[in-house]
């Protein structure tokens, strides 16, 4: 994927006006297949209060599913989950939706998928000013999720995760061969029990990572919600179980949403540019922000990685390995 600049994207940019997009000056990746949210504009973000929600949908779904589409057996007609944010105190700069393939389609490159999801999510930050995202994730978006931010260590930059329908709960293994065949080519690896299942502990234990703004090891704070069929929720984490609801309406219930919005309401602080030394668009680690180096513009949370030059660029506390790979990412703690 080309390298991320912030100022050429903002150029190039697709100017998607019309209701179930994005802002017209958001620096979309140009591969990203798409997305949702932000409200009416970069003005909004002075009035941030909580650190800004992305909504990965199931694998083959795109963001209608938190619109009010595909409900399942939800009870009553109170199923749009971007209704229910709104409601419970969430503004629109604060509710974002990534597309990870096309509408009807699966993400069928589990590498362009992180990729996507990291540059949004670095995206998201740079457009609100926020210092941290959160994440709300359906079936296998939770996978896709932990995939990026183990991936590329950046589970600094989520406040809170909630994880609804986790593949480790729903999967079934015994059609995942033949999903495979019939075009779906993700099925086989989010089957219960997969090795990269397993690889992500998505049922075993929140992952505990390095943070490279303190130099400690943290987990995130996740909430996980499933419907009964399955094992456990996470070691490590927030749990709940609702019983009686099917995969889709387990994702849009009431119940859900009403252990879902509280848990996200993180409180964040609008950007300040007095907080921004080198006025590359983040907050300084001094002032509680992403931004491990506030003294060069260069260095920021997504930007381009320089191969073997001993150089954070995107402050996740690695550099690529010189030796070359698509994600050859090593520690530099």
């Amino acid at each position: 994927m080309p390298v991320m600049t912030w100022e050429p994207l903002l150029l190039a940019t697709m100017l998607l006006t019309a209701p179930g997009s994005l802002p017209p000056d958001f620096p979309l990746h140009p591969e990203t297949h798409g997305g949702v949210g932000g409200g009416g504009g970069r003005r909004e973000r002075a009035g941030l209060r909580y650190f800004p929600v992305i909504m990965i949908p199931d694998d083959g779904r795109d963001h209608r599913d938190w619109q009010g589409a595909h409900t399942g057996n939800a009870p009553g007609a109170d199923v749009s989950v971007v209704q229910h944010l709104r409601r419970a105190g969430f503004q629109p700069i604060e509710l974002w939706m990534l597309d990870p393939a096309d509408p009807g389609r699966q993400w069928t490159s589990i590498e362009e998928a992180t990729d996507d999801l990291k540059f949004f999510i670095a995206s998201v930050m740079h457009y609100t000013g926020a210092d941290r995202v959160q994440i709300l994730a359906h079936g296998a978006g939770a996978l896709l999720a932990r995939l990026t931010l183990l991936k590329y260590n950046i589970a600094h930059w989520v406040a809170a995760e909630v994880y609804i329908g986790f593949p480790a709960a729903v999967a079934d293994p015994e059609r995942a061969g033949e999903r495979t065949l019939r075009g779906y080519p993700n099925a086989w690896a989010a089957a219960a029990g997969s090795p990269l299942l397993q690889e992500v502990l998505l049922h075993g234990n929140v992952p505990v990572l390095h943070n490279p703004l303190t130099g400690r090891r943290q987990r995130t704070r996740t909430l996980t919600i499933h419907g009964g069929a399955g094992p456990p929720g996470l070691r490590g984490t927030y749990h709940a179980e609702l019983s009686g609801l099917d995969h889709d309406g387990l994702r849009c219930a009431p119940a859900t949403l009403r252990l879902a919005a509280p848990f996200l309401k993180q409180k964040a602080r609008p950007y300040d540019p007095a907080e921004d030394r080198d006025g590359d668009g983040f907050r300084g680690a001094a002032f509680g922000g992403p931004d491990t180096d506030d003294t060069e513009p260069s260095i920021y949370p997504g930007a381009p990685e320089i191969r073997g030059d001993g150089i954070d660029q995107d402050g996740n506390g690695c550099d690529l390995d010189p030796q070359g790979g698509r994600d050859g990412e090593i520690p530099l703690w």
